[in-house]
């Protein structure tokens, strides 16, 4: 199985050194997120040396890698690269290939273009790749949709950049009028990273839920899809978290997090969901080999 890392957004409410010691004891890996959005109190100063060397003595103590790091921001914003750029030096320092982000509106789509341009050769000499991920809410965004974001990619034919495709947020940025099971076929060759979530419906809300609890059929995924098995993943579930009736983002859990308790049984649940439905490296070849044979028949 491919490597499954846990998005630190779980423990949304606690220390990191809380979600750390809960992730180590679920998985070798684990996903740091840096968003404003979640953390209004995140600054820019943040992002430095010092920093990135203590979180780096927290992984070793804790026996956790990095493959990937989240730090979501509007890529066409005056004043995003340099901010950006931080943060990618801030990803590597800590051992991460990849760096999670969203792109940006529509309306500012020439200066993304400019912005990641530039992002890109930095990437280059960080070694990192940059993965642009659909976003779960809000209105005319580059990259609503995976197919959205192909013609981003070969537009800009780096291969610096990436999908980290959100099989759950296509479905609640769409307002439920996309699946990622319709975009999937053609997206496979552009992701470089998944990220895993679900939502199900509470009276006229949806709220985040275990991989296995909700709307999205993993199952179905998989056995539909089997090259995303070999696919880098995290699972990302900020259970505090939820959409409206019209597929607005909000904290829901303002008063307190949810019990460390109730965070375990949904993280567990999903890791053991995954394993259960996942197909194996021999599965996957097997199922390939099949479906490449079906192809050569039909023509």
């Amino acid at each position: 199985m491919t490597e499954i890392a846990i998005n630190t957004l779980a423990f949304h409410g606690y220390s990191l050194d809380t979600a750390l010691e809960e992730i180590a004891q679920l998985t070798d890996y684990v996903e740091p997120v840096y968003i404003s959005k979640y953390d209004p109190t995140l600054c820019e100063e943040y992002f430095n040396e010092n920093n990135a060397g203590m979180l780096l003595k927290q992984l070793e103590r804790f026996h956790l890698k990095v493959v990937t790091m989240g730090s979501h921001m509007d890529l066409g914003q005056r004043g995003s690269v340099d901010r950006f750029k931080r943060r990618m030096e801030f990803a590597g320092a800590i051992g991460a290939r990849m760096i999670l982000t969203n792109a940006g509106r529509k309306s500012q789509a020439s200066a993304f273009c400019r912005n990641i341009e530039r992002l890109l050769a930095y990437a280059e000499g960080l070694g990192l790749v940059i993965a642009l991920e659909n976003p779960g809410d809000g209105r005319n965004q580059l990259l609503g949709t995976g197919v959205e974001g192909i013609s981003i990619l070969e537009k800009l034919g780096s291969d610096r950049i990436k999908l980290n495709y959100d099989c759950s947020n296509v479905f609640t940025y769409s307002q439920g009028k996309v699946r990622p099971e319709q975009e999937l076929a053609a997206l496979l060759p552009h992701i470089g990273h998944l990220h895993l979530k679900n939502v199900r419906p509470q009276g006229q809300t949806w709220m985040v839920c275990g991989i296995d609890e909700g709307i999205i059929d993993y199952r179905s995924l998989f056995r539909q899809f089997p090259a995303l098995v070999s696919i880098p993943m995290s699972i990302e579930l900020p259970l505090r978290f939820g959409f409206d009736a019209q597929f607005e983002f909000a904290l829901r859990e303002a008063h307190a997090a949810p019990p460390l308790e109730r965070i375990r049984r949904a993280l567990t649940g999903s890791l053991e969901y995954l394993s259960a439905i996942m197909p194996s490296a021999a599965q996957v070849k097997s199922m390939t080999t099949k479906q490449c044979h079906s192809a050569v028949l039909k023509v």
